[in-house]
């Protein structure tokens, strides 16, 4: 035992040191104002902790949890019960101990990466200690802190399967897919990657091909199958309301390019070059995808199914976010993206290195020295930049001073009694987590039914975050129209309105 744990610690240093400067990073960064929560935090929060409790899986307002797949408040009502903590007092240790495991788990896909030397991993890990785009994933009590690593974990799954192709290794590949797509619905990426790894695999013989594309598809969809049936079943749609898509496909791929700027340097805040980045890659991984494709004896390497990976999530999130309505492409969304993107770049950059001789061998390792340099200076500026709001207001969120100490929400707190009738916000679960009191999010622009809801009580009160502000929802000159103005009370951040409404929602 003790052979093994020293055989591991000699492997596996550079991680391990990795993992512990990620420990220190979530920290620091959750230590002035806790974990970091979004209106998706306090949904998964709420809906874990009625879990747990027996109640079943509902929201802040006792409402059945539809728009998020239940794979992640299960988790954390899970961890919630054995530790007795709170999902978001739990949350700064679970992230933690998250990210390390994300970082042991890309120690552990280097090693099947050919060409992959101690240097190659020793800066690789330099730039996941502190990445921006992990640390403001890890900050937050988001789906994504798991999600990312169920990722690597069907990477590692993959190769293990393709070594005999047996049922038991396709099985545990299909329950990792099973549980991806159960925490995020970007686990159908997942669900196509494995499929075309499987079809295209040339030592699988077709009868077989079919039973073992049949029996993955099956297993990775059925946990979502269920829980959408359940969410049809209880509120008569499978995932919430959807909106139609407001961006094109390439106002999109700008987005993504803006976010590649980020994570990568030279590029910057030109979106436009950052697409261009994008595609570039994007093709290269198609080119050299399709050559392993036709010789076979390439095929079988972890870097096929990094660039897998890479390649179906980017073609997935751009095609769904021009089709469904997503806030603007941010590297939260993309993130599932990000270690794929540098495990392919790493891999480009050793296999060149490799296949180049003298001058130009040197020529290129200096290039890379001098692009991981400005990189990790990339890096520094927007993690500096970012510290100096999170070191005295906490993480951007609900958790962050703007809203614990927001005046509106000190009032209301001193005033509950007052508030008896229906409440609507524009931001209900930031509401809920500062006060405790259950309120409705305003309806969308474009359902008259939630409207039409909305306008048939009598007295209603409507409580209006300035930082909380959603554009696809009504806004108070459009309440103003259907409903009369009683009285306001106006403060620093946001203002409470009390309305009264007539017969059928009209003024």
């Amino acid at each position: 035992m003790i052979q093994k744990v020293q055989t591991y610690l000699l492997r596996h240093w550079e991680a391990l040191l990795a993992a512990l400067a990620a420990c220190v990073s979530i920290y620091y960064l959750t230590a002035y104002s806790g974990i970091g929560l979004s209106p998706d935090s306090i949904a998964y929060s709420s809906a874990a902790i009625n879990l747990k409790n027996g109640a079943g899986l509902l929201d802040y307002n006792s409402l059945h949890l539809v728009d998020f797949p239940a794979g992640y408040p299960l988790f954390l009502a899970g961890l919630s019960l054995i530790s007795g903590l709170t999902p978001i007092a739990l949350a700064p240790v679970l992230n933690a101990g998250l990210y390390v495991v994300l970082i042991l788990l890309t120690s552990q896909i280097l090693y099947g990466i050919e060409g992959i030397t101690r240097w190659y991993r020793a800066a690789l890990f330099l730039v996941l200690a502190c990445s921006p785009c992990l640390w403001e994933v890890y900050g937050m009590l988001w789906s994504e802190t798991l999600f990312l690593v169920l990722v690597l974990a069907f990477i590692l799954q993959w190769k293990r399967y393709t070594i005999k192709h047996d049922y038991r290794h396709l099985f545990l590949l299909a329950l990792l897919v099973g549980l991806a797509f159960l925490t995020r619905i970007a686990g159908l990426s997942l669900l196509a990657t494995g499929i075309a790894l499987i079809l295209f695999d040339g030592q699988i013989n077709g009868l077989k091909k079919i039973k073992q594309v049949t029996l993955f598809s099956l297993v990775g969809i059925l946990p979502l199958a269920i829980n959408l049936y359940r969410n049809h079943l209880v509120t008569g749609t499978a995932a919430g309301v959807r909106e139609k898509a407001l961006r094109s496909l390439g106002q999109n791929l700008v987005d993504s390019g803006w976010v590649l700027g980020t994570w990568l340097p030279f590029i910057g805040e030109n979106g436009f070059a950052g697409a261009m980045v994008l595609l570039a890659l994007l093709i290269v991984v198609i080119a050299l995808l399709l050559f392993r494709v036709f010789q076979q004896q390439y095929y079988h390497k972890t870097s096929t199914a990094v660039m897998a990976c890479f390649l179906v999530y980017a073609i997935f999130i751009l095609g769904i976010s021009s089709v469904s309505r997503f806030e603007t492409l941010s590297s939260r969304l993309l993130s599932p993206m990000y270690l794929p993107l540098l495990l392919t770049i790493l891999y480009f950059v050793a296999v060149l290195i490799s296949k180049t001789k003298r001058v130009i061998k040197y020529l290129t390792i200096g290039a890379a020295i001098l692009v991981l340099g400005f990189g990790l200076k990339n890096q520094y500026v927007l993690n500096a930049a970012n510290w100096e709001g999170i070191k005295d207001a906490g993480i951007p969120g609900y958790s962050e001073t703007q809203w614990t100490a927001s005046p509106m929400v000190a009032y209301i707190n001193q005033h509950k009694d007052s508030l008896n009738a229906p409440i609507y916000a524009d931001a209900p679960g930031g509401l809920y987590h500062l006060t405790g009191l259950h309120s409705l999010p305003l309806p969308h622009k474009e359902i008259a039914k939630e409207q039409a809801e909305m306008f048939s009580h009598k007295d209603l009160i409507v409580v209006w975050f300035y930082d909380g502000v959603n554009v696809d929802l009504i806004d108070i000159p459009f309440i103003e129209q259907h409903a009369t103005l009683v009285l306001k009370k106006e403060f620093e951040d946001g203002i409470i309105y009390y309305f009264k409404t007539g017969l059928n929602g009209q003024r």
